[in-house]
């Protein structure tokens, strides 16, 4: 389930499908679950993956390697959902390797593989919004993003179209990189909650227990992705669980 509004932070977190490999996938979301983990994004890589750092980007490409796709993360999902089903699965990927799988059976797909949301950070909301009858009908729940540049008027339009969660990208660029989290970040947050009750989800930057401390009571989701794959390439899945649950423990999750 996706939280309510104003509800405790949440951690969402991150595998890419094939990296390491596939049968580590499932050890290392094994470990995110125990960590606390409640929210974990299931990405399909993809050879131009246009918002994310080096090192997603780099992920993918050892991903594409090792047999992940869309059909694999569609796989995964089946079994993980039934193991952990505590965890809410959110497929991540790029629109070009869903389209060539096909919208409408990749969407009944997932749906029964136990995926309950989407992010697909180059869908325009225009395209999008055809699909919503079929996606409502269906319980997938589209997630939408906005940035510091989006338009009152787009942003309206994109939180309509949200279902689940709306996903706040905190700064201009890429992920993996620092953020910070002042005045001007806060009016942001601030005028994105004109337009929605929807919880949001920060992502872009999320790398420290500062960060989740920043974030308690401003968000209800905390994107800490970059950071976790970057433990586990150096360190392996099973240290990069116990720094997950480590950080997890070391912050106030609570509203202020």
């Amino acid at each position: 389930m996706f939280p309510k509004q104003h509800e405790d932070l949440q951690i969402m977190s991150h595998a890419v499908v094939g990296f390491p490999s596939l049968e580590e996938n499932e050890k290392a979301i094994a470990g995110l679950a125990e960590a606390g983990v409640r929210l974990i994004e299931l990405q399909v890589p993809f050879s131009d993956p246009v918002a994310d750092g080096h090192t997603l980007v780099n992920a993918c490409y050892e991903a594409l390697k090792h047999g992940g796709s869309v059909q694999a993360t569609l796989d995964l999902a089946s079994r993980v959902s039934t193991r952990h089903p505590e965890v809410t699965f959110v497929l991540m990927s790029y629109l070009n390797p869903l389209y060539r799988f096909g919208l409408q059976a990749l969407f009944e797909q997932a749906v029964a593989a136990g995926i309950q949301g989407m992010i697909v950070p180059d869908w325009p909301v225009e395209e999008i919004e055809p699909w919503l009858p079929t996606l409502d009908a269906l319980g997938l729940s589209p997630i939408l993003m906005v940035t510091p540049n989006t338009a009152p008027d787009r942003v309206e339009k994109i939180t309509r179209a949200s279902r689940g969660m709306i996903y706040v990208v905190s700064r201009m660029g890429v992920t993996g990189h620092e953020t910070h989290w002042g005045e001007e970040f806060q009016n942001y947050i601030a005028e994105i909650r004109k337009y929605t009750d929807l919880p949001l989800a920060v992502g872009f930057g999320v790398r420290t227990a500062d960060d989740l401390n920043a974030l308690a009571g401003k968000a209800e989701v905390a994107a800490f992705c970059s950071q976790y794959i970057e433990w586990q390439r150096d360190e392996g899945s099973d240290n990069a669980a116990v720094k997950m649950k480590s950080i997890i423990q070391a912050v106030d999750l609570s509203p202020v």
